[in-house]
């Protein structure tokens, strides 16, 4: 399944995007060059439609390129004296299967081996065993 949105694009004098889309509230993202800039656009765009759709929501409908301005969201963004180079507007085209793919929320059973002791205490302390090894890999995962 694809979706595709019109997406505002502002080039900074401060260098690097503001990337703004309408049709999803307005929700924006940057980048430090175009190419990344317009991938940053793609991942939101992505994430916001999958999560709309596995909360079991109606998925944001596209208005027409020539619809969306820049003065509206100027004025929905009250920002005065935006210092930019440049702006323009593009579709963005995803594949949300592709994503849903890779990020999907979709769960994924696994058997885990603990010490039985462990077991017992983190029952005894009613922890959460999935929310916790999630936790724990995302963690290393990010190395936070």
């Amino acid at each position: 399944m694809k979706v595709i949105y019109p997406v505002l694009f502002y080039e900074e004098k401060e260098n690097g995007y503001s990337v703004f889309v309408p049709d999803l509230n307005n929700t924006s993202t940057c980048g430090s060059t175009l190419e990344e800039a317009m991938y940053m656009a793609e991942d939101l765009i992505a994430g916001i439609v999958l999560d709309e759709m596995e909360e079991g929501n109606k998925i944001p409908v596209e208005s027409r390129i020539e619809d969306v301005t820049f003065e509206e969201l100027e004025k929905t963004l009250d920002i005065e004296n935006w210092d930019y180079i440049s702006k323009f507007k593009t579709y963005i085209a995803v594949d949300i299967s592709s994503f849903a793919e890779k990020w999907g929320k979709e769960l994924i059973k696994k058997t885990v081996n603990i010490p039985k002791w462990v077991n017992t205490k983190a029952e005894d302390l009613k922890i959460n065993f999935s929310k916790t090894l999630e936790e724990a890999l995302l963690q290393k995962i990010y190395k936070e």
